[in-house]
Protein backbone atom coordinates (compact mmCIF):
# COMPACT_ATOMS: atom_id res chain seq x y z
CA UNK A 1 0.00 0.00 0.00
CA UNK A 2 1.29 3.44 -0.39
CA UNK A 3 0.23 5.90 1.59
CA UNK A 4 0.48 9.41 1.03
CA UNK A 5 -1.33 13.16 0.58
CA UNK A 6 -2.96 13.15 -3.46
CA UNK A 7 -4.32 17.02 -4.07
CA UNK A 8 -0.86 18.74 -5.72
CA UNK A 9 1.06 15.35 -5.97
CA UNK A 10 -1.36 12.88 -8.21
CA UNK A 11 1.44 12.82 -11.35
CA UNK A 12 3.89 11.65 -8.46
CA UNK A 13 1.40 9.33 -7.00
CA UNK A 14 0.69 7.65 -10.43
CA UNK A 15 4.31 7.10 -11.02
CA UNK A 16 5.67 5.57 -7.75
CA UNK A 17 2.48 3.24 -8.17
CA UNK A 18 3.63 2.68 -11.54
CA UNK A 19 7.23 1.86 -10.68
CA UNK A 20 6.25 -0.74 -7.73
CA UNK A 21 3.45 -2.53 -10.48
CA UNK A 22 6.53 -2.65 -12.74
CA UNK A 23 8.83 -4.53 -9.85
CA UNK A 24 5.85 -6.98 -9.70
CA UNK A 25 3.57 -5.27 -6.78
CA UNK A 26 -0.12 -5.05 -6.19
CA UNK A 27 -0.43 -1.85 -5.26
CA UNK A 28 -3.37 -0.28 -3.03
CA UNK A 29 -3.84 3.16 -3.27
CA UNK A 30 -6.61 5.36 -3.19
CA UNK A 31 -5.84 7.80 -6.18
CA UNK A 32 -5.19 5.12 -8.08
CA UNK A 33 -8.28 3.31 -7.37
CA UNK A 34 -7.37 0.28 -6.32
CA UNK A 35 -8.21 0.03 -2.46
CA UNK A 36 -10.63 -2.48 -1.76
CA UNK A 37 -13.56 -0.09 -0.96
CA UNK A 38 -16.81 -1.34 1.62
CA UNK A 39 -19.50 0.79 -0.12
CA UNK A 40 -20.36 0.80 4.28
CA UNK A 41 -17.78 2.47 5.14
CA UNK A 42 -15.99 5.96 5.26
CA UNK A 43 -13.15 7.09 3.06
CA UNK A 44 -11.19 6.80 6.50
CA UNK A 45 -12.10 3.29 7.84
CA UNK A 46 -11.78 2.38 3.95
CA UNK A 47 -8.49 3.74 4.01
CA UNK A 48 -7.67 1.81 7.56
CA UNK A 49 -9.30 -1.55 6.98
CA UNK A 50 -6.53 -1.81 3.57
CA UNK A 51 -3.32 -1.02 6.16
CA UNK A 52 -5.00 -3.63 7.95
CA UNK A 53 -5.46 -5.91 5.05
CA UNK A 54 -1.61 -5.37 3.44
CA UNK A 55 1.24 -6.88 3.64
CA UNK A 56 3.39 -3.86 3.21
CA UNK A 57 3.11 -0.03 3.16
CA UNK A 58 5.13 2.64 1.73
CA UNK A 59 4.44 5.92 3.79
CA UNK A 60 5.17 9.40 1.71
CA UNK A 61 5.48 11.90 3.99
CA UNK A 62 4.76 15.43 2.14
CA UNK A 63 4.49 19.58 2.84
CA UNK A 64 1.19 19.20 2.61
CA UNK A 65 -0.92 17.30 5.69
CA UNK A 66 -4.04 16.36 3.78
CA UNK A 67 -7.39 15.30 4.62
CA UNK A 68 -8.59 15.85 7.85
CA UNK A 69 -12.26 14.45 8.07
CA UNK A 70 -12.70 13.27 11.60
CA UNK A 71 -11.04 14.17 14.66
CA UNK A 72 -7.40 15.90 14.67
CA UNK A 73 -5.14 13.86 12.52
CA UNK A 74 -5.08 13.11 8.60
CA UNK A 75 -6.02 9.83 6.25
CA UNK A 76 -2.32 9.47 5.68
CA UNK A 77 -2.03 9.87 9.76
CA UNK A 78 -4.10 7.76 11.01
CA UNK A 79 -2.77 5.48 7.91
CA UNK A 80 0.72 5.80 9.01
CA UNK A 81 0.21 5.10 12.85
CA UNK A 82 -1.96 2.34 12.04
CA UNK A 83 1.02 0.94 10.07
CA UNK A 84 3.44 1.34 13.28
CA UNK A 85 0.70 0.07 15.88
CA UNK A 86 0.50 -3.25 13.80
CA UNK A 87 3.97 -3.97 13.48
CA UNK A 88 3.35 -3.98 9.79
CA UNK A 89 6.80 -3.72 7.43
CA UNK A 90 6.99 -0.29 6.39
CA UNK A 91 9.00 2.50 5.07
CA UNK A 92 8.92 5.82 5.11
CA UNK A 93 10.23 8.68 3.44
CA UNK A 94 9.69 12.66 4.18
CA UNK A 95 10.47 15.63 2.50
CA UNK A 96 13.55 17.20 3.31
CA UNK A 97 11.88 20.51 4.55
CA UNK A 98 10.05 18.53 6.85
CA UNK A 99 12.98 17.14 8.72
CA UNK A 100 14.54 20.81 8.74
CA UNK A 101 11.42 22.44 9.77
CA UNK A 102 11.56 19.57 12.59
CA UNK A 103 15.18 20.90 13.88
CA UNK A 104 14.34 24.22 13.91
CA UNK A 105 10.95 24.32 15.16
CA UNK A 106 11.93 21.87 18.10
CA UNK A 107 13.33 24.89 20.55
CA UNK A 108 9.92 26.62 19.89
CA UNK A 109 7.73 24.01 20.19
CA UNK A 110 9.03 21.66 23.38
CA UNK A 111 10.47 22.58 26.36
CA UNK A 112 13.54 20.64 27.99
CA UNK A 113 12.11 17.88 29.39
CA UNK A 114 10.09 17.13 25.94
CA UNK A 115 6.54 18.12 26.80
CA UNK A 116 4.84 20.76 24.01
CA UNK A 117 4.53 24.15 24.92
CA UNK A 118 1.62 25.73 25.05
CA UNK A 119 2.73 28.88 23.97
CA UNK A 120 3.95 27.85 20.41
CA UNK A 121 1.32 28.38 17.15
CA UNK A 122 1.87 27.83 13.78
CA UNK A 123 0.64 29.60 10.49
CA UNK A 124 0.56 27.90 7.00
CA UNK A 125 3.41 28.47 5.00
CA UNK A 126 4.68 28.06 1.65
CA UNK A 127 6.82 25.13 3.19
CA UNK A 128 4.77 23.38 5.69
CA UNK A 129 0.63 23.79 5.77
CA UNK A 130 0.43 21.81 8.98
CA UNK A 131 2.29 21.79 12.40
CA UNK A 132 0.80 18.34 12.53
CA UNK A 133 3.48 17.44 9.44
CA UNK A 134 6.23 18.12 12.49
CA UNK A 135 3.89 14.97 14.34
CA UNK A 136 3.56 13.22 11.94
CA UNK A 137 7.53 12.96 11.22
CA UNK A 138 8.02 12.52 14.99
CA UNK A 139 5.65 9.59 15.09
CA UNK A 140 7.35 7.75 12.19
CA UNK A 141 10.70 7.96 13.53
CA UNK A 142 9.80 6.95 16.42
CA UNK A 143 10.40 10.19 18.87
CA UNK A 144 8.91 9.10 21.84
CA UNK A 145 11.09 5.93 22.00
CA UNK A 146 14.59 5.57 23.77
CA UNK A 147 16.82 6.09 20.98
CA UNK A 148 18.57 2.61 21.64
CA UNK A 149 15.34 0.62 21.82
CA UNK A 150 14.02 1.79 18.36
CA UNK A 151 13.21 -0.79 15.72
CA UNK A 152 11.65 0.08 12.52
CA UNK A 153 12.03 4.35 12.51
CA UNK A 154 13.92 4.69 9.64
CA UNK A 155 12.91 7.41 7.38
CA UNK A 156 14.38 8.45 3.97
CA UNK A 157 14.62 11.92 3.27
CA UNK A 158 13.52 13.14 -0.36
CA UNK A 159 13.75 16.13 -2.17
CA UNK A 160 12.53 15.51 -5.39
CA UNK A 161 10.82 12.99 -7.30
CA UNK A 162 13.79 10.81 -8.50
CA UNK A 163 14.80 10.75 -4.72
CA UNK A 164 11.73 8.75 -4.12
CA UNK A 165 12.23 6.82 -7.20
CA UNK A 166 15.72 5.54 -6.10
CA UNK A 167 14.02 4.95 -2.71
CA UNK A 168 11.85 2.46 -4.18
CA UNK A 169 14.45 1.11 -6.63
CA UNK A 170 16.54 0.79 -3.21
CA UNK A 171 14.02 -1.07 -0.88
CA UNK A 172 11.63 -2.99 -3.41
CA UNK A 173 13.47 -4.26 -6.02
CA UNK A 174 14.53 -7.15 -4.80
CA UNK A 175 10.87 -8.97 -4.26
CA UNK A 176 12.97 -11.93 -2.21
CA UNK A 177 14.08 -9.66 0.34
CA UNK A 178 10.88 -7.86 0.79
CA UNK A 179 8.73 -11.62 0.58
CA UNK A 180 11.38 -12.46 3.56
CA UNK A 181 11.24 -9.48 5.45
CA UNK A 182 7.42 -9.74 5.39
CA UNK A 183 7.29 -13.25 6.63
CA UNK A 184 10.18 -12.74 9.75
CA UNK A 185 7.86 -9.73 10.58
CA UNK A 186 4.69 -12.07 10.39
CA UNK A 187 6.62 -14.72 12.40
CA UNK A 188 7.72 -12.19 15.00
CA UNK A 189 4.26 -11.06 15.41
CA UNK A 190 3.14 -14.71 16.69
Amino acid sequence: MVASTIFGFEDQIEQVCSTLQGYGYEVWNSHIRTIPVHPGLSNTENCLCAVESCDLLFGIIRPRYGAVLNGELSITHQEMLKAINLKRPRWFIAHRDISVACQLLKQYMFWENGDRSPAFTFRKTEVLDDIRLINLYNDTILNDVLPAERIGHWVDEYFRLGDILKCIETQFQDRNRVRNIVGQMKQQKQ
